[in-house]
């Protein structure tokens, strides 16, 4: 087996000490005693706690957005451009990031930290990540649901959103809450079935609440 070098192991232990203990309690000298190395190298690789993190985020979402984006394209191919289903959109966007669950639980521990208590600096480099991506998948849809107008897109888009960071970070929760009944064990299903939940969400007619009359 190939050694880790001292970049990689660094990055390996924030990872798991963010995640297990949390970002703001886990200090500098943790990372660098959990992963054997000097103090000294946290600054030469990544210069600060920050940099650390934003290198590591890097590392997983760089490779999670190239997926997406080659998943997308091959549509694009297949069905051509503008032309992509939305159910096939959705599986290019979930699809990469549900395989993190199983893959990188860690990180996506990590990404739930993030959103749910954001560091303004911290959240904007997360967010940014994804734009391309957005981008991409917004101009799909736009094609793909002519008669629904561009604040209601983003709206729906930004429920979608929520549901898959939500499963990605909370899927613990609900295997509590059901009681066992809903677990991640397939990934296929959970992909199909966050698919489907989305794809009818992005399609919904417009709903108002009936007014209440007092009599």
């Amino acid at each position: 087996m190939k050694e880790q070098n001292t970049k990689e192991r660094i990055l390996d232990s924030a990872e798991y000490l963010f995640a297990s203990k949390g970002l703001k309690e886990t200090s500098v000298r943790d990372i660098t005693s959990h992963a054997d190395v000097h103090l000294a190298a946290v600054n030469y690789h990544f210069q600060t706690k920050d940099g650390l993190l934003k290198a590591l985020m890097d590392r997983r979402i760089v490779p999670l957005n190239r997926q997406r984006l080659e998943l997308l394209d091959n549509y694009e191919k297949q069905f051509g451009q503008g032309s992509v289903p939305i159910e096939y959109a959705l599986h290019a966007l979930l699809a990469p990031g549900i395989r993190m669950c199983f893959e990188e639980p860690h990180f996506l521990s990590i990404t739930g930290q993030i959103v749910s208590h954001p560091d303004v600096e911290t959240y904007t480099i997360f967010v940014t990540n994804f734009e391309k991506v957005f981008s991409r998948f917004k101009d799909i849809l736009i094609v793909s649901l002519p008669d629904i107008t561009e604040e209601d897109l983003m709206w729906r888009i930004h429920f979608l959103t929520g549901s898959m960071i939500h499963t990605w970070t909370n899927h613990k929760g609900l295997s509590s809450l059901s009681k066992g009944v809903c677990e991640l064990k397939e990934e296929d299903e959970l992909v199909n079935k966050l698919i489907a939940f989305c794809a009818a969400g992005l399609r919904a007619e417009e709903y108002s609440h009936p007014q209440e009359h007092n009599e």
